[in-house]
C-alpha cells in the first residue's frame, strides 16, 4: 500500500471539528484533546487532566480512514456519551467497533472505524460536547 499524505484539508476540517490540536506525523494525524476530571475515591476527590487517544492514519484516495479513540469518562457520563455517539446523524459505518474497560471511577471507551475522518470526529465531537470537554 503507498503512503499518501493526510490532505491538508482533512487535518484542517478534524482540527475544527474537535476544536484540538492536531499533529501530522506522514499518513497519522495525531488530535491532542485534554479533559480536565475529579474523580471521587473512597471519599476523596482527585482532580486531574487526561489527554484523549485520537488519530486518523492510512487515508486512501477514497477519503477513508482508519480511526481511533480512547475517551475517558465517570461511569454515570457513560449512557448519555453512548446514547448521543449511536444516535448521531451519521450512522455508524460497517467497519465500526467498540468496547470499554472500566473500574468503578473511570471508564475508557475505546472506538474504531473506517470511514471518513470527519465523519468519525463530527460524531465523537457531537458525542464529548455533553461534557463540555
Amino acid at each position: 500500500m503507498q503512503e499518501i499524505e493526510f490532505p491538508q484539508s482533512v487535518t484542517e476540517k478534524v482540527k475544527f471539528i474537535l476544536n484540538a490540536e492536531v499533529e501530522e506525523q506522514g499518513v497519522q494525524v495525531l488530535v491532542k484533546k485534554q479533559r480536565k476530571m475529579e474523580i471521587s475515591a473512597y471519599n476523596q476527590f482527585f482532580n486531574c487532566t487526561i489527554e484523549h487517544d485520537i488519530s486518523f492514519e492510512d487515508i486512501g484516495k477514497s477519503g477513508v480512514a482508519f480511526n481511533k479513540a480512547e475517551i475517558f469518562l465517570l461511569p454515570e457520563e457513560y449512557p448519555a456519551f453512548f446514547f448521543t455517539l449511536s444516535e448521531h446523524d451519521i450512522p455508524f459505518p460497517p467497519q465500526y467497533r467498540q468496547w470499554c474497560q472500566s473500574n468503578p471511577h473511570i471508564i475508557s471507551v475505546c472506538l474504531e472505524s473506517v470511514e471518513p475522518p470527519e465523519h468519525f470526529a463530527e460524531r465523537l465531537a457531537d458525542a464529548l460536547q455533553i461534557f463540555d470537554i
